[in-house]
């Protein structure tokens, strides 16, 4: 014990003595615990994202999309292929349990007295919430009575309520949409992002304000959700939406499908693709600066050796073991790893949490990926200063007394 105090007090001394070396070298060392530290709590928050998208996105749940196709000249020249005899038709396939169609508006302009804000307004049913997982985070969601009577009720989403209500209740407020009113019943609760979209900035109205009202009438649907009975029968349902839609539209064998169909669970594929892909990269070049470090410690610690020449021989003189020697630099290895490593942490903290506080990530540090970061850091020290301090402990004493 005594022995391993001593030999940890020299590799201070030592480090010290050439304390700016010392800290390029840790610097590769810094960079590689940080950068695991930092992709380990991104992709932990980006995994938690995931689940919470496929809480957020609701279960067996098919998107039917219709493409537009031209119906004349002028301004309103286009118009969305699917129908409501195409909702009701989809509606009654055995496997189907739930249906909610929705249009939906881009980049509309909504003011309250001298406030505006840009929303995404969809024109929704009441099943959408029951389908989509829409919760309210004040008062309600829009109700079944409020799409048969075509009341001009909005629930607004979280973007829109700071912008146009800053610090106020807004539920019984009023906005404009253009010349039409609407009274806010309620505040969807918060959904967040999902593939770079923020679900937070859409605010729903009833349908039919929508499709009759605001697009000027008798407008079709833009696209369904569909809640398939169990997810074993997904596939099934999505052919035989697609066999349902065909006959519907009347599309030879020969035309293409104008919908598309696609099942919702595959966004969430594609973000954990994404997660993955950029996890590898940065775990890779994690593993590059720690090898970088690992090579700069050794290069260190050989040019150490050499400048110990003297002092080495006159210790092995003395009658040093050559494995004390040998545990003296490794020492002053491990000292030089663990301070690295110690020092990565904190940088590796520190730059997660302002990364997730700037760019609005969901980031998760957790104690067994602060560990393993860590523990990567002193093997790196052990495994590059093996070679110096193997080399130290070989040297021939007369040799080394010889040495200028």
């Amino acid at each position: 014990m005594r022995m391993l105090v001593e030999n940890w007090r020299i590799a201070l001394w030592a480090l010290r003595a050439n304390w700016f070396r010392a800290v390029l070298t840790a610097v590769g060392v810094v960079i590689g615990v940080a950068s695991l530290v930092a992709v380990t709590a991104v992709s932990a928050g980006a995994q938690q994202e995931v689940a919470d998208s496929i809480r957020r996105l609701g279960a067996n749940v098919v998107l039917v999309d219709g493409e537009f196709i031209n119906i004349g000249t002028g301004q309103s020249a286009t118009e969305r292929t699917i129908t409501p005899e195409d909702v009701d038709a989809i509606s009654k396939l055995p496997m189907v349990t739930a249906i909610a169609p929705h249009q939906e508006m881009e980049s509309l302009t909504i003011s309250a007295g001298r406030f505006k804000a840009t929303t995404l307004l969809f024109g929704i049913t009441e099943t959408y919430g029951d389908i989509y997982n829409q919760a309210a985070g004040a008062g309600r969601l829009i109700s079944s009575s409020d799409v048969s009577f075509g009341r001009s009720v909005m629930v607004l989403g979280l973007v829109q309520r700071r912008k146009l209500f800053s610090g106020q209740n807004p539920i019984g407020r009023t906005v404009r949409v253009g010349t039409r009113e609407f009274e806010v019943v309620g505040i969807q609760a918060r959904k967040g992002t999902l593939n770079d979209e923020n679900l937070d900035f859409r605010s729903f109205v009833p349908l039919p304000i929508v499709t009759r009202a605001l697009l000027g009438g008798g407008a079709n649907i833009k696209s369904v959700g569909v809640r398939i009975r169990s997810e074993a029968e997904i596939e099934p349902a999505m052919d035989a939406i697609s066999e349902l839609l065909r006959r519907q539209h009347r599309l030879p064998d020969s035309y293409a499908d104008d919908f598309s169909t696609e099942d919702q669970a595959d966004f969430v594929k594609a973000a954990q693709s994404a997660t993955t892909t950029f996890r590898v990269l940065t775990f890779a070049l994690g593993g590059i600066a720690l090898l970088v470090g690992g090579i700069g410690i050794m290069n260190m610690m050989l040019v150490s050796v050499r400048e110990r020449t003297r002092e080495i021989g006159i210790r092995k003189s003395v009658g040093a073991d050559p494995w004390k020697v040998q545990a003296q630099f490794l020492i002053e290895a491990l000292v030089l790893s663990t301070l690295g490593g110690i020092a990565g942490l904190l940088v590796g903290i520190g730059a997660t949490g302002l990364t997730g506080t700037l760019a609005g990530w969901q980031v998760a540090i957790s104690l067994p990926s602060l560990l393993v970061s860590f523990s990567a850091a002193v093997s790196v020290g052990l495994f590059f200063g093996y070679y110096p301090a193997r080399r130290a402990a070989r040297l021939d004493p007369i040799a080394a007394l010889r040495y200028e």
